[in-house]
């Protein structure tokens, strides 16, 4: 798209957002003259409560996020501290000492089948 295209597209959009703001701005003067004072504080009273609704039910919300994250956290803190405490090197040790006696085993075995052998032909 070319510059001129995207001003043109921009100049647009921005008298439209102009001729949607008179329209809003000449019907609240419109409305203001036709209603009473004491029927549009209730209507502004209202909408007050119903926001301070809103936000009573969002901090809520966000309260009970923030606990679940804390509870969350001492769940990863006590398993972290689990796996710490499986200390994995010592049974790395083992397993390397297992695997080397394994070995020696099938060493002895080997020499014992070879001798039994040379005992036989004898």
């Amino acid at each position: 798209m070319s510059s001129d295209a995207k001003k043109a597209s921009q100049s647009r959009k921005g008298a439209k957002e102009r001729r949607q703001r008179e329209v809003l701005f000449s019907q609240r003067r419109d409305r203001k003259s036709s209603s009473s004072t004491a029927t549009e504080a209730q209507s502004i009273q209202k909408s007050l409560l119903r926001t301070q609704g809103l936000l009573k039910n969002e901090l809520q919300r966000v309260s009970h996020l923030g606990s679940a994250i804390e509870e969350d956290g001492k769940v990863l803190e006590s398993t972290m501290d689990d796996h710490k405490s499986l200390n994995t090197r010592n049974a790395q040790r083992a397993l390397t000492a297992l695997e080397r006696a394994q070995r020696q085993e099938q060493r002895v075995l080997m020499l014992s089948i070879c001798f039994f052998f040379l005992v036989a032909f004898y």
